[in-house]
């Protein structure tokens, strides 16, 4: 009974051994009846101590994340493993060849026995480590597009999970709108993002017949935005309000969470946030074009196809959003 007792002293956490990372527990126990005499410590010792090792409780949202991540930059660079693994292999193949031509080349200046000639040497190690400056060369410019882009998909996944919520009062995620909607943020102070909602409301149904969905975000300090008019002329009921606010407009939950990421991708490109700052989202949640200012409404209704209506894309190049550029 007493061993039974020893197997679990301790209320780990009870997951498949396999799906956790290692970390060191210790557990003690003090009190009468203990056999201490089949036990690891000194007999001595009031109590007995011993060390089990489990698995370290993980996030599975985190993993969940890290997978997507790993299937996007699969996606996109289909190609780069097996990039790395040939300029690994050429750079640690030249450097052993241009090892062996160092002492072939030691060998011919000494006059040893059997020795090449000093030309044939040197040409040889010239060409081994012209090799190993060149793979290298290639291969530390692959781990760095690597890293870049595991970075930047880490932020847009970051992104993504970031809260919003809907004119009909539900709350989703940012990713969630993907295949659906095409976001575009607009953070500033508050008189900046009215400015910029201003701006978007002349452009309303072209940019509506695109699948933009406004994002109105005053995370920074400065002067406040004039109240709304309530349209009070207005006959549209509130149902039909929410109806068509529904497709046009989202209000991010959770600022601080936002201007967290806001101030991460200003610090990133040393930008400065007095003019305010706007990110452009495609169909697939990649950020397709971000810069300072207020969005540019005109050039996404002249860039973006059309999502309904006359006009729109059907067939191999729905969701089109043209090239990914980020400012």
């Amino acid at each position: 009974m007493m061993s039974q007792q020893l197997l679990n002293p301790c209320p780990l956490h009870h997951r498949p051994f396999a799906a956790q990372p290692l970390h060191r527990i210790t557990c003690s126990w003090r009190g009468k009846g203990l056999p201490v005499q089949k036990s690891t410590a000194p007999r001595k010792s009031k109590g007995l101590t011993w060390t089990v090792y489990a698995r370290r409780p993980s996030n599975p949202l985190e993993e969940q994340r890290d997978a997507r991540i790993g299937i996007r930059s699969e996606v996109e660079a289909p190609f780069r493993a097996l990039r790395l693994v040939f300029f690994g292999f050429f750079t640690l193949s030249a450097s052993i060849g241009a090892a062996i031509a160092i002492t072939q080349v030691i060998g011919a200046i000494g006059n040893a026995p059997g020795a090449l000639p000093l030309t044939d040497v040197a040409t040889s190690l010239a060409i081994d480590l012209g090799a190993v400056a060149l793979f290298a060369f290639l291969l530390r410019n692959d781990l760095k597009a690597r890293d870049k882009q595991i970075a930047r998909l880490t932020r847009e996944e970051r992104l993504g999970a970031l809260q919003l919520g809907l004119a009909n009062g539900k709350r989703i995620r940012v990713a969630q709108l993907r295949s659906f909607s095409r976001a575009v943020i607009a953070a500033g102070s508050p008189q900046q993002v009215a400015d910029a909602m201003k701006e978007a409301e002349q452009f309303r149904e072209p940019l509506l017949e695109r699948g933009v969905l406004v994002i109105p975000l005053p995370i920074y300090e400065g002067n406040a935005a004039p109240p709304e008019e309530n349209g009070a002329g207005s006959t549209e009921s509130s149902d039909d309000q929410t109806k068509s606010n529904l497709r046009w407009r989202a209000t991010p939950v959770n600022l601080e969470q936002w201007k967290a990421w806001f101030k991460e991708q200003a610090d990133l490109a040393g930008a400065k946030i007095d003019r305010g700052l706007y990110v452009s989202l495609r169909l697939d949640g990649r950020v397709r074009g971000s810069g300072l200012g207020p969005p540019p409404w005109q050039r996404l209704i002249a860039q973006l196809p059309k999502a309904e209506g006359d006009g729109a894309w059907k067939g191999f190049l729905d969701g089109f959003d043209g090239s990914v550029n980020i400012r």
